[in-house]
């Protein structure tokens, strides 16, 4: 699947607005600060916040097994930047056992803007 049909079909299954979250992705990659990384049918959106820091979001219409082999590739993707703690707005809690399945030692975030942070070089 192309990365736009990742991302409309994540927010149909999350009741968002598919247009909207298409020009959130876009605008963080137009401005420089956002880049994408893909594995199977998973977008991860990283934009850089502070230096050795970034917020991610995650799209996808995997399932929970293939979700958690693109997770392993964003995350040895991600060790080889320079990149230190990443931090999102999980509203599933599955997805942060799924984290902490690969390696992460998810955190509660020292940023109120995130409810979760982790190291992601250890």
């Amino acid at each position: 699947m192309q990365a736009s049909e990742i991302i409309t079909q994540d927010a149909h299954q999350h009741g968002v607005d598919p247009s909207g979250v298409l020009n959130f992705v876009h605008q963080r990659i137009q401005s420089g600060k956002g880049s994408i990384l893909q594995h199977g049918d998973s977008i991860l959106l990283i934009t850089h916040l502070d230096q050795g820091d970034a917020e991610v979001h995650l799209y996808t219409v995997e399932s929970p097994l293939a979700l958690v082999k693109s997770l392993k590739n964003f995350l040895h993707i991600l060790q080889q930047t320079p990149i230190q703690r990443i931090y999102g707005k999980a509203d599933n809690p599955g997805i942060l056992k799924m984290l902490e399945m690969i390696g992460l030692s998810v955190q509660h975030s020292d940023r109120p803007e995130y409810n979760w942070m982790a190291d992601i070089k250890g």
